[in-house]
């Protein structure tokens, strides 16, 4: 999730980001508007509602090959293979090496964020978080993998990748961020939380069967010379160095 970004990356992380300052400050001084926004009524419908039917489809999206046409997610998919050709020993020793330090950092990065999780649990619990608030740090962790996607990703070490379209752990990033809705039981929370497992599932069953599409020494496309993003200097920098 580090070091490729897109040309409105900047745009997105502002736009993000106020859609967290906003309600937070909402939160804090007017909570009570903030509960008439989203329950206000549309026709048949309330706004939470209208959110909830987009934040589904957006996960069903993620499910569908023809619709993920980013090679970060998409890599996943027969479409998105371009073999390498015949392996070297070398190359092919490479890639188990790769394989295993991906491995270790996704289980390293499965327990940090349990971790967190639960601590915001145990706040949950001394009362210290209403549900407006749960609500406003799922806003503040989608925000965070747009930083992460523009600015600074700590999953470069953690999930030892070295990008977005290299990263062993790409598409753990809705459940990772809607996490906390664990707290809010609801249908609506909780098909939220189904909807990003089941995305979750069909990630790591497809590596499961196909690890060699997550990686440049099988997957051609993964490669910094076919890349057709562009790469922040401190990026370029780091992929030179590995």
């Amino acid at each position: 999730m580090f070091g490729v970004c897109e040309n409105d990356g900047y745009r997105r992380l502002v736009y993000k980001a106020a859609v967290v300052v906003i309600p937070g400050l909402f939160a804090i001084f007017r909570s009570e508007w903030l509960v008439s926004f989203f329950t206000f009524r549309i026709f048949f419908f309330r706004v939470y509602h209208v959110l909830w039917l987009m934040t589904i489809l957006i996960l069903v999206k993620r499910l569908i090959p023809q619709l993920n046409p980013k090679m970060s997610l998409g890599k996943i998919y027969t479409r998105n293979f371009l073999s390498t050709g015949e392996l070297t020993p070398a190359r092919e020793k490479r890639f188990r090496e790769s394989k295993r330090k991906a491995d270790s950092g996704a289980v390293r990065s499965a327990i940090y964020w349990v971790l967190l999780v639960l601590t915001i649990g145990f706040w949950r619990k001394a009362g210290m978080l209403s549900d407006a608030w749960l609500y406003i740090i799922v806003l503040f962790f989608v925000f965070m993998d747009q930083f992460c996607i523009t600015v600074f990703c700590p999953f470069m070490w953690l999930a030892r990748s070295k990008c977005c379209n290299t990263c062993r752990i790409n598409n753990w990033g809705y459940l990772m961020a809607f996490s906390p809705m664990i707290y809010i039981p609801s249908f609506w929370t909780y098909s939220i939380l189904f909807m990003s497992i089941v995305t979750l599932i069909q990630w790591e069953y497809i590596y499961f069967r196909h690890p060699e599409r997550f990686y440049e020494q099988y997957n051609a496309n993964l490669m910094c010379k076919n890349c057709k993003r562009s790469c922040r200097k401190t990026a370029k920098k780091l992929i030179a160095d590995s």
